[in-house]
């Protein structure tokens, strides 16, 4: 995507008018020696000295600052997005549930083929017996009695085979139409999840960015206001200001300092943010390796951006996916009432085998028995009367149907709303990146000026003082109307469902990378 060519060089090269061009430090006129110290009626003067706090905060500031970069590293916003989604774990997530419906669907799909079973028909429920018994049996003649043992080993074997189709069930067909929907439906969400990830990353990005160049801005005013500090001081010393002209300006100081530390934080949790959109690893942050300016432009009229938005966004697919799914298991439930035919095989075998040994008397005598036997028929079932459980829950999916459909309608009006509300702050922001461009140049000049003046006279201290302000409330609008431009730009590609440059190659890889884990 293209970028604009609106950058902060020209505003910080004016900031460089308040501490390049022309320094702004205490010229020697001003640095009084202790013997030349302002007096009256031979009484030397209160003077007053540097307040060592603001260096030694400005210091660990900067500490602060070498940590931070120290940890980082420095990117593109085209290498944000990349890597955000090539490694993200919401997508991966995302994912998973494209997978288990998938495999739903196959699930469902298998229904059509046979089932094989296999049991056993022994007793109880048995595949394989052995058993064991023992007979003493006595025998008495006319001289004697004679005592035998008669053993019987006996094993019995019983597998049952079943096959079993069901060739026609008229509730299956509409089973499969609905799990196919539904998981149409959750691809398309994973594009919205991608979409958004997209976007949350472009403004984590712009949100760095910004806080960066306020951070630029405010340095370059804090060093102005430290300047003006020890010009201040001197003044005083001299007897040439009021402490309220001092003290003033240590305010000033002081304020301008707090912002810079406050940028900071701010600096720190957007990097965070970012590093989170990226999946980077723990402890690890980032920041961006080029400053804010204009991110692109966007050429379609707001009612073509709107007529794309309503025909593409995902978020309406998907609606109409879950719809058109609960109708067909609304279908699949009333089908249900429908008889169901199937083809039915069993296949029996026996074998039974039976050892009886006498001890110590003839042999043993042995039976052995198999048996196969197999059917094979057509089955019938039919559902006539379930007490219209079956159709109360299909009127319950057509009712879901229905909300998924009207849900269809409110997400267009909402659609429409969002491209209106992104489409209007782009055309605002890019008259607002303008006009506060040459505010912020024109505060920076004012605040130059003015100082130039007190010098020699002729403006007082809170005219400096206003002057600083203004130049800080300059720097925030010019920043904030560049990245609330950037911000817009990027709405714009998410909210019209469009992808912007390179995405959509790099998401069919992460696709092909998650099938395969």
């Amino acid at each position: 995507m293209p970028h604009g060519v609106c950058s902060w060089c020209a505003v910080a090269a004016s900031i460089s008018i308040l501490i390049g061009a022309q320094p702004l430090v205490v010229a020697p006129s001003f640095a009084v020696p202790a013997s030349q110290a302002y007096s009256f009626r031979g009484a030397m003067a209160p003077q007053v000295h540097s307040n060592p706090l603001a260096t030694e905060l400005q210091q660990k500031l900067k500490l602060l600052q070498a940590q931070l970069t120290d940890r980082s590293i420095r990117v593109s916003l085209s290498d944000a997005i990349e890597r955000s989604l090539l490694h993200n774990p919401e997508l991966a997530q995302a994912y998973g549930q494209i997978q288990q419906r998938q495999w739903n669907l196959v699930a469902i799909r298998r229904q059509w083929y046979p089932s094989l079973s296999a049991s056993a028909a022994g007793p109880a429920g048995a595949l394989w017996g052995y058993r064991r018994s023992s007979t003493n049996i006595s025998t008495t003649t006319a001289n004697d009695t004679v005592d035998q043992q008669i053993t019987q080993r006996e094993s019995q074997l019983f597998p049952v085979v079943s096959l079993g189709w069901t060739f026609f069930d008229p509730s299956r067909g509409p089973q499969i139409n609905a799990a196919g929907e539904s998981l149409r439906s959750q691809e398309l969400l994973f594009n919205v999840a991608a979409r958004n990830l997209v976007l949350q990353t472009q403004l984590a990005y712009f949100n760095l960015q910004e806080q960066q160049q306020l951070r630029v801005a405010y340095q370059a005013i804090l060093n102005a206001s430290t300047d003006q500090v020890r010009q201040s001081e001197a003044l005083f010393n001299a007897g040439d200001a009021s402490i309220a002209d001092v003290e003033q300006i240590r305010t000033q100081q002081f304020q301008t300092l707090t912002l810079l530390i406050q940028t900071h934080l701010r600096i720190v949790a957007a990097a965070a943010s970012l590093a989170r959109a990226m999946a980077l690893p723990p402890g690890q942050l980032v920041l961006p390796d080029t400053a804010l300016e204009r991110y692109g432009e966007w050429d379609l009229s707001v009612a073509s951006t709107i007529a794309q938005a309503q025909s593409l966004r995902e978020e309406i697919q998907s609606s109409l996916a879950e719809a058109n799914s609960a109708n067909w298991r609304a279908s699949a439930l009333f089908n249900s009432y429908w008889p169901r035919f199937s083809l039915l095989a069993n296949g029996f075998y026996a074998d039974a085998s039976r050892r009886s040994e006498v001890a110590g008397g003839s042999p043993a005598d042995v039976q052995q028995s198999r048996t196969l036997d197999g059917s094979v028929g057509i089955g019938f079932t039919w559902s006539i009367f379930d007490g219209g459980i079956a159709a109360a829950q299909a009127q319950a999916d057509k009712a879901l149907a229905r909300q998924f459909s009207d849900q269809v309608e409110v997400q267009r009006l909402q659609i429409s709303e969002e491209v209106e509300q992104s489409y209007a702050s782009y055309s605002a922001s890019r008259l607002a990146v303008l006009s506060s461009r040459e505010q912020a140049d024109a505060a920076l000049k004012a605040a130059d000026a003015v100082r130039e003046r007190f010098k020699v006279g002729y403006a007082d201290m809170t005219t400096v003082v206003q002057a600083l302000n203004l130049a800080v409330s300059g720097a925030n609008a010019y920043s904030t109307s560049l990245r609330e431009y950037n911000n817009a730009v990027a709405s714009l590609y998410r909210v019209s469902a469009q992808w912007p440059q390179y995405t959509f190659a790099l998401l069919r890889r992460r696709e092909d990378s998650l099938k395969h884990r």
